[in-house]
């Protein structure tokens, strides 16, 4: 398996509204940095872009150890929606930690700590924006507002195409 699209339904863009609606009314960190950026952000190319955003929703890794995020301590209702989301889309997928990226163009990249399948949506106020997966050298655009994408991110190398607007994506892992 190399990836695995689903359409999403009206009931899941409800539930994309819904979040995209709660995510707006919070302030998500910026990953920008003029020098020393390291991980993700800097694999991702946002912390080279002022109006980006990344923040991590479940567990996380801090200090070796596994433990809920901030962000879900601070805004537990913002877990809930994304559970109410998998359970209308794709009610199999299991995750424990949901990314969000908010108006990041991620340039191409392998991920390092997602290892194992992932599912990748969009939503939000944007013309572009399309994900691109390089399978077997391939390049394959995938409009994720209209399906999801399931992946290994750290097996395909994938990257996000110049938009406009704002743009979430939501990459839930394990």
């Amino acid at each position: 398996m190399d990836c695995i699209k689903t359409k999403l339904n009206e009931e899941d863009k409800d539930i994309l509204r819904e979040i995209y609606e709660k995510l707006e009314k919070i302030t998500l960190p910026t990953r920008f940095q003029k020098t020393g950026a390291q991980g993700h952000s800097r694999r991702t190319g946002a912390c080279n872009q002022k109006q980006s955003r990344q923040v991590c929703f479940g567990y996380s890794i801090y200090r070796c150890k596994k433990q809920v995020s901030v962000f879900t301590k601070k805004y537990p209702y913002i877990m809930e929606l994304f559970k109410k989301f998998i359970d209308s889309h794709y009610p199999e997928f299991e995750f424990d930690s949901v990314y969000v990226n908010k108006n990041v163009k991620c340039k191409k990249h392998l991920d390092s700590k997602n290892v194992g399948t992932s599912l990748l949506v969009g939503f939000g106020d944007y013309l572009g924006g399309e994900s691109v997966l390089y399978i077997n050298n391939e390049a394959e655009k995938m409009n994720i507002q209209i399906c999801s994408v399931i992946f290994n991110g750290s097996k395909i190398e994938h990257e996000s195409l110049p938009f406009t607007g704002t743009r979430y994506s939501l990459v839930f892992i394990t």
